[in-house]
């Protein structure tokens, strides 16, 4: 009985599944995402020794051009990918009326959910392997042989888990909503509401404690150090939930090496820059990834909340 309710509960999952592979499919937007991502990585790849062929400087090889990748993407892509992604995951159901033959399946209301948010993450993961992928063999054909590939795993279960929490809280409010605009658009406010904060707070307070644990980018960490009246950028990245996977891969590569994070004073008249915090590389990760789970739990705890209790009423 039990071997039979496990291969039942399967059968149903996998189907969800299929179900929500086949309808992301059908999105148009993530294939135009997907190709205007695909133009900007080919851009980044291919811009810059031609420009250096054509103003006749001499190629100079670049071994880091897949270990930065996970540094450059970041911001408004990962949100723009979570966006077209899961916009319509749950809201989308609720508004072409699908709710209710779904809802009639021989499916539990967890399985459901579950499927639908597996579908979003392999979804995601598929994306950046691919791009990975390109952007790896790229690289090695046009700069030379890349150092630290051994790490790609690591940034690439990063990347995804950072957009995961953006496509998380996207799937929350289309959920509340049973509305994909607001779920778009009240995600966005939510990114930029996140964005000018962070700006305004780095830009007068310097990289505080409250950019440890807000989502996207987070505070700008320095291998350097802080200057007089200045930001000393040499080795300076962004340590929020955004760069998850950038900063799995340095835990692994320096994960001993101490990260600085510069704060702003004002007075009389001038700006002073002063060390506000120092840690390792290896503690800002771990609390990085902490940050990121964190959100992960929250944002679908109460959306499978909430997808259950619309389910109840939609059937009551």
């Amino acid at each position: 009985m039990e071997q039979q309710r496990s291969k039942t509960w399967l059968t149903g999952f996998l189907a969800i599944l299929y179900y929500e592979f086949l309808w992301n499919l059908r999105k148009k937007k993530i294939v135009g995402l997907f190709i205007l991502v695909f133009a900007i990585v080919t851009l980044e790849l291919a811009l810059p020794p031609l420009l250096d062929y054509y103003n006749g400087v001499p190629l100079t090889l670049n071994s880091n051009i897949v270990f930065d990748f996970f540094n450059g993407l970041s911001g408004i892509f990962l949100f723009l990918i979570a966006v077209a992604t899961t916009m319509n995951t749950i809201s989308g159901e609720f508004e072409t009326g699908s709710i209710t033959p779904l809802l009639t399946k021989p499916v539990s209301k967890n399985t459901v959910f579950l499927g639908k948010l597996t579908a979003s993450f392999l979804t995601l993961l598929g994306i950046y392997a691919f791009l990975t992928a390109y952007v790896t063999l790229g690289g090695i054909l046009i700069e030379g042989p890349q150092s630290n590939l051994q790490l790609v795993p690591l940034g690439l279960v990063g990347l995804t888990l950072a957009t995961m929490v953006w496509a998380s809280l996207v799937i929350l409010l289309g959920t509340l909503s049973k509305s994909s605009l607001v779920a778009a658009l009240g995600s966005f406010g939510v990114w930029i509401g996140v964005t000018i904060a962070g700006g305004i707070l780095g830009s007068v307070f310097g990289q505080t404690t409250i950019l440890f644990y807000a989502p996207g980018n987070g505070a700008t960490g320095s291998t350097a150090g802080c200057g007089t009246g200045r930001f000393e950028a040499g080795g300076a990245f962004a340590t929020g939930t955004d760069n998850l996977g950038y900063m799995l891969m340095q835990w692994a590569l320096n994960g001993s090496t101490t990260l600085n994070f510069c704060g702003f004073r004002f007075r009389e008249g001038a700006t002073e820059t002063f060390l506000a915090s120092s840690d390792t590389i290896a503690n800002v990760a771990l609390r990085d990834l902490g940050v990121t789970l964190a959100y992960l739990a929250v944002f679908l705890f109460l959306s499978w909340y909430a997808f259950r209790r619309a389910q109840i009423m939609e059937s009551a």
